[in-house]
């Protein structure tokens, strides 16, 4: 594939490691839920076993820390 992992480590890799999130794909669903509000009224989930698990992070922080964002 010619660039190694270390490479593909942007600038939103970084910071989802500082701030605790286990992927940077947080950061979209984040995106996504302040565009659609797709996650208002949700009060129970079902985690199917996603990895890394960024879906399971961003909404426990959203349903049980709403003042986190």
């Amino acid at each position: 594939m010619g660039k190694a992992s270390k490479d593909k480590r942007d600038i939103y890799y970084r910071k989802a490691k500082e701030e605790g999130w286990r992927a940077r794909s947080a950061y979209k669903l984040l995106q996504l839920d302040d565009v659609y509000h797709f996650l208002d009224g949700v009060d129970r989930v079902v985690d199917l076993c996603a990895a890394p698990g960024s879906w399971s992070q961003v909404l426990s922080r959203r349903l049980y820390l709403p003042a986190v964002k």
